[in-house]
Parts: C-alpha cells; structure tokens; sequence
C-alpha cells in the first residue's frame, strides 16, 4: 500500500487566497476575545467560560460550517475547505462579539 504524497501547500494551515498576516489576526483576536469571560467569575468559573469561549470560536463554529461546505469539495475540487473553516471562525467572533454585548 502506498501512501499519497502531499504538496507543502497541501498542507499548509493557510488558503491559498487570503494573507498569512489576516489569518493570525483573526486567531489572535479569537484568542483575546476569548478572554474576555474572566470578567465574569474568578478561579474556575472564569477560565471555564474563557475554555468555552475559545473552544466555540476555535473549534466547534469553525468545523460546522466546514462539514456543511464538504458538499461543495465533492462537486468542485478547487473548492479549499480550509476557507470555510476561517470563515466560521470569523462568524464565531462575530457571534461572540455580539453575545458579550448583551451578556451581563
């Protein structure tokens, strides 16, 4: 059995379109905004809302609407699932920012 061999593009955690530079902006201010529960409790309670805010902007969002973009890999091949992934994690900051607004 022989294994495939894979490109260093292939990969790369970064999309072929968008600058290396937008891509650990975003990661950064996920991960800084994920600080943000520390407002809301000391010891554990606070960074267990911080571990729940980082593992929704940085995982869960992010892989959902990746799985939900898997149909448009299947019928196009150029199509970078890596896009879809950075996109839900813009729309989990968005979702974060807007829930911080009215969260007390």
């Amino acid at each position: 059995m022989q294994f495939p061999h894979y490109t260093r593009e292939e990969l790369s955690i970064y999309p072929k379109a968008i600058p290396k530079g937008l891509i650990h902006a975003l990661i950064i201010a996920c991960v800084l905004l994920g600080l943000s529960g520390l407002r809301h409790g000391r010891g554990e309670v606070g960074w267990l809302t911080v571990m729940e805010n980082w593992l929704f902007m940085l995982l869960w969002i992010p892989t959902a609407v990746t799985i939900c973009a898997l149909p448009f890999k299947l019928r196009d091949n150029s199509f970078e699932l890596k896009l879809a992934y950075y996109l839900g994690m813009f729309v989990a900051f968005l979702f974060i920012l807007n829930k911080l607004r009215y969260w007390r």
